[in-house]
């Protein structure tokens, strides 16, 4: 084996035990590289961590990483950080871009129970911990689109033809995709009072989440959290009324019984 394969091996095997030490850190603390970034302000790193469950950049999720980052100091979170324990707990008041960059920043997500949606289409989050006297509300100040317009002129135009028209084929989309990267990553370089306003009071926080029974439908089989059923019968079955979230917001829904049990 020459000099240059020899290398190349030793290359890849101390490749494979750094990755192998990343993913055991990873194990230890999974929020870790979110904490740094945190600590040290560094939105461009949270962002491009955002997008990986957004999808895509935009100011909006911009907004929700810049606020979470924010407010998060403000709260001197060295080193507490959400664990699914509910101690740390997350308001969001949209079910916007921007709630996406509050899930990810802070780590209170719905699946952990340590987010909290508030149906009121209001750009805004408050952090709180549980036990401590005071809160912190962090709103998207109403002129907020000048700056995201200077930031990328194209983005507002094109938003409107791609995403509220469904106008434009790839070649708008595309065009779009870059627009909102170039505004989301313009944003989080403009000041924070720029863009926020900011406010501290006592928080009001839902009880930590209880633990139900599961239960099995006894029409269609299927498990089932003991306090969704009536009857025992899930929802569906039971043809009785249900909320979801979707794009307007919480929106309550009428499911329809079925004729006969769809159990195999």
């Amino acid at each position: 084996m020459d000099s240059e394969m020899v290398g190349l091996s030793e290359m890849n095997t101390e490749q494979i035990f750094a990755e192998d030490r990343r993913i055991e850190d990873f194990k230890q603390n999974p929020r870790g590289e979110f904490l740094q970034a945190i600590r040290e302000k560094d939105m461009a790193r949270c962002l491009v961590k955002t997008a990986e469950i957004h999808g895509h950049f935009c100011p909006g999720s911009a907004l929700g990483v810049m606020a979470s980052v924010h407010g998060l100091n403000l709260l001197g979170l060295d080193s507490i950080s959400s664990d699914g324990l509910e101690d740390l707990m997350a308001v969001v008041e949209t079910n916007a871009c921007f709630a996406d960059g509050v899930q990810a920043v802070s780590g209170c997500t719905l699946g952990n129970n340590a987010l909290v949606y508030r149906d009121l289409g209001r750009l805004a989050v408050t952090f709180a911990i549980r036990g401590k006297e005071t809160g912190v509300r962090i709103r998207v100040q109403p002129d907020f689109s000048s700056s995201v317009a200077k930031a990328s002129p194209e983005f507002y135009p094109l938003m409107e033809k791609v995403i509220k028209n469904r106008e434009g084929g790839a070649r708008e989309k595309a065009a779009f995709r870059k627009a909102g990267r170039q505004a989301a990553f313009g944003v989080i370089q403009l000041p924070f009072d720029e863009l926020f306003a900011v406010e501290t009071f006592r928080p009001l926080l839902p009880e930590y989440a209880p633990i139900t029974e599961s239960i099995v439908c006894s029409n269609c089989g299927e498990m089932i959290m003991a306090t969704k059923t009536v009857g025992g019968l899930c929802f569906m079955c039971a043809g009785e009324a249900y909320r979801q979230v979707e794009g307007r917001g919480i929106v309550a829904k009428e499911s329809e019984r079925p004729s006969a049990s769809t159990k195999s």
